[in-house]
């Protein structure tokens, strides 16, 4: 596990105080997680956790999730198996378990902002968070159906009722290839209204990435506008890819006895596109190309917007504390896709029209999401040994993926013969509507006994019911006319536990063995018959089946008093059944089916501390050996028995270090680096045709430099030093796919910045 007290004390967006070095016991002591819905230290949580502090959020320039998803072991994400486009398309798998429903709401690894989950796919920007805890393993009993994998928290400041603060941090500065300039900033303050009762906290940020990649297209009335191979005068323009965000929160702090708080926020988030941060990865080699050829001088864009307002209680009694958790989190994605080409190739090779004017073809979907959330828990402190907590969780959540109408000019004139679906009455190539909504109903408990002084037995339960609904609709000359609505609906319940044993073997050392359930929702997904393959019969598709998994895990924790470092490590046993994946139909429609079972080993070992006082060190590295015991239905696309789990990589390790030292009276200089390596994974690429490619592995590095003087903070950072261009993904088109000469997919696939380097400063009053 990670020990995150890494780096400079102290920055606008952490908003963490300077304070004097603690020695590394200290410090390990002080790591305070809530993995298991209480505040406990982190070295004495029978569980895999990797931890990122305050400290390290602010030392290693910690921004996003990329950043830190590549520092954790046994973590990894991929764009593509969610929803097509960009906005909506990433997954997080924890430990090999991966998959997304897209008709319903939930994917493999849990996604929270404190006590509320909100979907994997987010990216809230990291700012004023107090720490960040990765948990490893089935999270089942606490956390219910959408943590088969594990879980990302997002743990927020509250604000602080003692005194008045405001902190600020400005970054300006270029990306390689760039097309504009990087920038951005972030305050945050502290207003005491009522001094020990009421407190306000207000967070604000705004921040631009430059875009890194350009789009070429021909002159107007050029025939490459209607074919992608001809080689024709070309116009360019960069920045295609800048990402713009703005956001913030707002957070009421009231106190109005000792017993009692009150917490009220509402927290929202703006993201935006200029083109989809995705290029072209021509097969075999299925490395991103930078330059994207289009058709017409058409802007792709996307957007993600969402806002979360909540409501958390309290009550701490004697021994006791009662928490009420209330939220309402909304939010609306859209991605502007021009598919021209795609869909030229589409129209003449399969639907057998060519005679079209020339003209662009851009898609446009739409998606909506938004969930109520409520939580209600009792945690009590030991009693004759026992402690625990026990609670009642609820939530209603609706979704929708649509594409409105997408036309072609003269598509009547152009069908009056047409053979494939026969002449057609208007314009319309094609639009669906897809709603889907899911009820979460359980009740929940964890129940912790010590005994014999060292040992601590764990057992746990959850009692969940279930009920999902989905329909499609469509209509369109591609797709054949009209699909009538056909409601889909299911229901299941079942029942969630958790074994577990520890032992303080001394003072320094934590042994542990777990045994623990995991489990994902299925649900209903529309049919679509002219997708159909030969082989899958239709009950595969309309009706998902849950996935479940037993994992066994054995873990050690143990701190070097001497050389002030925590090592932790933990191998694992996972049996994953009716495993969840998803797969892209000839048509190129998307869908989730069940494969019948798979087989996960695995280990991780995490180092972390300060062997000097002026140097801390961490080191991760995980290793997953993924097996496709039973395909099912996965067989159709040509997995295989042995075949690796899809999109997960066998390997990652990340080595960090931060080091300061004092170079005036009032004056430190610090120096903080480090390096991520993922290895290859196996993609099903989106499009159809069941092909399969091996995305190659990448190595990113970081640096960050500067010097601190009382509150203030002037840094240089560098980001993806080695100008890496990783294969993040191919994501699914939102119109057709493009093909090449040989009659191949050409994949889109997610990226990462080149080389960044960044001026920042900082100040905190």
């Amino acid at each position: 596990m990670f020990l995150a007290a890494a780096g400079c004390p102290g920055a606008a967006r952490a908003h963490a105080a300077p304070a004097a070095a603690a020695r590394a016991g200290d410090a390990l002591e002080t790591i305070i997680v809530s993995a298991r819905k209480r505040d406990e230290p982190l070295a004495k949580v029978p569980e895999s956790i990797t931890v990122f502090a305050a400290e390290a959020l602010t030392a290693f320039d910690i921004e996003s999730f990329d950043d830190y998803a590549a520092k954790t072991p046994n973590l990894s994400f991929v764009y593509g198996p969610g929803s097509t486009g960009i906005s909506n398309a990433r997954t997080v798998s924890i430990r090999g378990i991966t998959g997304q429903n897209l008709f319903g709401t939930a994917g493999a690894t849990g996604f929270y902002i404190d006590d509320t989950p909100v979907p994997e796919s987010i990216d809230p920007r990291v700012v004023d968070l107090d720490r960040i805890e990765v948990l490893k393993g089935p999270q089942g009993t606490l956390f219910g159906e959408s943590s088969l994998a594990g879980n990302v928290r997002l743990i927020t400041k509250r604000p602080d009722p003692g005194g008045d603060s405001l902190g600020y941090r400005v970054q300006a500065g270029y990306t390689s290839g760039g097309g504009s300039a990087d920038g951005g900033t972030d305050v945050i303050g502290n207003v005491v209204l009522v001094p020990e009762r009421l407190a306000l906290r207000v967070v604000l940020f705004g921040n631009h990435d430059a875009g890194y990649l350009a789009r070429t297209f021909p002159g107007p009335g050029s025939a490459a506008t209607g074919d992608p191979f001809l080689v024709a005068a070309r116009s360019r323009v960069g920045d295609q890819g800048a990402r713009t965000t703005y956001g913030g929160s707002v957070t009421a702090l009231f106190t109005p006895g000792a017993r009692l708080t009150a917490r009220i926020r509402v927290m929202f988030q703006n993201t935006a596109y200029k083109g989809f941060p995705a290029a072209f990865a021509p097969l075999p080699g299925f490395r991103p190309d930078y330059t994207l050829a289009r058709a017409f001088d058409v802007q792709p864009r996307a957007a993600d917007r969402w806002a979360l307002p909540s409501i958390d209680l309290k009550f701490r009694g004697d021994g006791l504390s009662l928490v009420s958790s209330t939220s309402y989190f909304q939010r609306r994605n859209q991605d502007i896709e021009d598919s021209t080409y795609g869909t030229q190739q589409i129209l003449s090779g399969y639907y057998g029209v060519s005679a079209l004017p020339a003209q662009p073809f851009v898609w446009n979907q739409e998606h909506y999401h938004d969930q109520l959330t409520e939580e209600l828990r009792l945690a009590f402190d030991p009693g004759n040994g026992v402690s625990g907590t026990v609670g009642a969780f609820y939530s209603n959540t609706h979704t929708s993926l649509s594409i409105p109408p997408t036309t072609a000019q003269g598509l009547v004139a152009a069908t009056a013969h047409n053979t494939v679906v026969g002449p057609w009455p208007n314009n319309l190539l094609w639009t669906d509507y897809n709603p889907a909504t899911q009820k979460d109903s359980s009740i929940f408990g964890e129940l912790y006994w010590k005994f014999l002084r060292r040992y601590t037995a764990t057992l746990g339960l959850r009692r969940y019911w279930l009920s999902q609904t989905t329909d499609f609709t469509a209509d369109g000359f591609n797709n054949f006319g009209p699909t009538s609505s056909d409601p889909q609906r299911s229901t299941q319940s079942g029942v969630d536990p958790k074994l577990g044993l520890s032992v303080q073997a001394t003072q320094d050392m934590l042994l542990y063995a777990s045994a623990s359930e995991g489990f994902r929702a299925g649900g209903a997904q529309p049919y679509l018959p002219f997708c159909a393959l030969a082989d899958l019969p239709v009950s595969a598709i309309t009706h998902l089946k849950s996935d479940t998994l037993w994992s066994y895990e054995l873990g050690a924790k143990t701190r070097l008093p001497q050389s002030g470092l925590l090592v932790t490590a933990a191998v694992f046993h996972i049996d994953w059944r009716n495993l969840q994946q998803q797969i892209a139909l000839p048509c190129g429609a998307y869908i989730v089916i069940n494969g019948q079972a798979a087989r996960i080993d695995g280990a991780e070992v995490e180092l972390s501390g300060e062997p000097l006082p002026s140097l801390r060190l961490r080191f991760g590295a995980g290793y997953e050996k993924t097996d496709l015991t039973r395909p099912g239905a996965l067989g159709n696309v040509g997995l295989l028995a042995g075949s690796r789990v899809l999109g997960t990589p066998a390997w990652n390790a990340s080595l960090g270090s931060v080091y300061r030292h004092p170079l005036a009276p009032t004056v430190d200089g610090f120096v903080a680096a480090d390096a991520s390596y993922t290895g290859n994974s196996v993609a099903l690429l989106n499009g159809g045709g069941n092909l399969q490619s091996l995305r190659p592995g990448y190595l990113l590095a970081n640096l960050r430099f500067g010097l601190r003087r009382g509150e203030s903070e002037l840094a240089i950072a560098v980001h993806n030093l080695t100008n890496a261009r990783p294969n993040l993904g191919d994501i699914g088109y939102v119109g057709y796919a493009q093909y090449d000469r040989a009659g191949s997919i050409v994949p889109q696939v997610a990226t990462l910045e080149p080389l960044t380097v960044l001026l920042q400063f900082q100040e905190n009053y």
